[in-house]
């Protein structure tokens, strides 16, 4: 059962992506209601702060990447000995 393993990774690159899309749509409640996080660091801090806004953008996409990470070191020791108990073979 070696395709188990992939819903498991779809699985934590989902739940990365909801928690990141949260965590971008609270950036942009703050945003709104006019606690300026976001646009005093552009102001403050230049380049910097301009880069970091780019990074708050792309928190979903980061948080799949975590969350596959995330699998992979929680079950992987788990995943290679289901494939030394099939003989190695991947169905």
């Amino acid at each position: 059962m070696a395709s188990l393993k992939y819903v498991y990774y779809l699985f934590g690159g989902f739940i990365g992506f909801v928690c990141g899309l949260i965590i971008q749509m609270i950036f942009m409640a703050l945003e709104r209601s006019g606690t300026l996080i976001l646009g005093n660091f552009a102001r403050d801090y230049g380049v910097v702060g301009r880069i970091m806004i780019y990074l708050v953008e792309g928190i979903p996409y980061m948080g799949v990447a975590f969350g596959i990470l995330l699998v992979h070191y929680m079950f992987g020791q788990r995943f290679a000995e289901e494939n030394q108990d099939d003989g190695g073979k991947e169905n």
